[in-house]
Parts: C-alpha cells; structure tokens; sequence
C-alpha cells in the first residue's frame, strides 16, 4: 500500500494550527507549495533544491510532521493522555522541533542546518601574503544518517575537530569556521561525509584547496548508548588537500593545538 505523507485528515490537522498562526496567510498557497517541494537529502539543505521555501512553507512542513509523529507514538503503542507526552506542545511537538527546528532561523537543533540559510561568511584580503596555516579547534555537533542519534566532540575531552586553511588571497573572519561546521554539521551524515562536506564549504568560502579536517575521536551514540554499548569506542577521519596533501603540514598543524 503506496504510503500518502498526506490526506484529508493530516490536511484538515495542518490547516487549523496553520491559520491560528497566520491569519493573514493563504494556507492552500503554502499547502501547493509544499506539495511541489523536492525531497532532499538527509545530509543537504532544503535551499539547495527549493528556491520558493519560506517561514510559512517550514511551518507547514512542522505540522505535518508532528502529526505523523503522534501516528507513530500511537503505533508504539504510548499512552497519549500521560502528561509527559500529550499535549498541544507535547513529545511529537518537541521531536519535530528537535528535527525541523523551530524556524528558519533556529540553528540550534539536531537536523537544523537541513533548513536554515546559509550563514553569511565574512572574508578579508589577505594583505601581509600569510602563507602559514590558520588553525581554529571548534565544536561538532551531527546525527548519525543511519539511526538519527547523535554523534558529537561534546561526550569526552580528548575529543575534538579542527579546521586548518593556508590563505592565498582570502582570511576568513574569526568565527566564521565554527559557523561553516555548524551549518554543515546539524544535519545527517555519516562522519565521512561530514568531515568531507566540512572541507567543500570551507574551501569554497577560503577560496583554496589548501584545507586541512580532522574530527578526531569523536563519539557516536548509535554505537555507545545502544547496539555495541562501547564504552570507549570513538571514531576519527580526516579530509584535506592542496598543501597539506604534505603530511608534515598536517602534523605542524596536530602539534600546534596540543
């Protein structure tokens, strides 16, 4: 049986949260829209394939969530009257928060940076010609695409990520790689493709080839609360290229952060 993301029922449930929050709004705009979105993938960003999507389209997509979410807590059988689940803004409310974020500008959540912009990356001339590496130790925060659980620098502190880039003619602004890596991060990935992805984006804002991830001992609790329950276990990867395809560009960048 072909499975429908909607129908009268899940419409008529969007419709009238839809129209207490936007009284002003055309809901079957928003609904046409939504129905003509594209899917994309667990690791992308809803712009990269939909150009029209917007604050109220974003809502549109919480609501229908949220009540397939309720669908589902019934199927597992939970008692929908607890008071630590029901409620307007209760656990299905809360789980597709977490997942959707709250707006387009909530870069706070899990799966957040699948639907916010891009953050703007401010960048300067690179006037005294530096040619050494800029290094910076910054936070990770993903969900694994294979159980949406969480995987993190944040569980141990020999835990860490760092992005390392030698200029040519740009220096990008001091935060600026921390906010790349969480735009790029609060998504589903696989930390492969994570730490590679990491490296697109900020070759493309560096505009050079001479970057230089390393996520290192990261924990994944797919692996660690469940399934192996390892206690230990951790997972490192690396991307890079340009100069410091030299490994001892890599190691002078390893040693400058202990």
């Amino acid at each position: 049986m072909e499975f429908k993301v909607l129908n009268d029922d899940i419409i008529n449930y969007a419709k009238e949260r839809f129209t207490k929050k936007y009284t002003t709004v055309d809901f079957d705009t928003a609904l046409e829209t939504y129905k003509n979105m594209n899917d994309f993938k667990i690791s992308e960003n809803v712009f990269n394939n939909n150009k029209n999507f917007d604050e109220k389209v974003h809502y549109l997509v919480r609501l229908v969530t949220q009540y397939h979410m309720e669908c589902v807590f019934r199927a597992m059988k939970i008692d929908m009257t607890d008071e630590n689940v029901a409620g307007e803004t209760g656990t299905p409310y809360r789980f597709t928060k977490m997942y959707c974020g709250a707006d387009l500008e909530d870069d706070t959540e899990l799966l957040s940076g699948r639907w916010t912009k891009k953050p703007r990356i401010a960048s300067f001339p690179n006037e005294h010609k530096q040619k050494f590496p800029i290094t910076k130790r910054v936070d990770v925060v993903s969900v694994c695409s294979h159980h949406t659980a969480p995987f993190s620098t944040m569980f141990r502190d020999d835990s860490y990520a760092i992005i390392s880039y030698i200029p040519e003619d740009k220096i990008l602004g001091i935060s600026k790689l921390q906010r790349i890596v969480d735009w790029v991060a609060r998504r589903g990935h696989l930390q492969e493709g994570l730490t590679q992805m990491i490296y697109e984006e900020v070759s493309a804002a560096a505009e050079t080839a001479n970057v230089y991830v390393k996520l290192c001992n990261l924990v994944h609790t797919c692996e660690s609360l469940r399934g192996s329950q390892s206690k230990d276990g951790t997972f490192t990867s690396e991307y890079y290229g340009g100069e410091f395809e030299n490994f001892e560009n890599r190691k002078e960048v390893q040693l400058s952060i202990k």
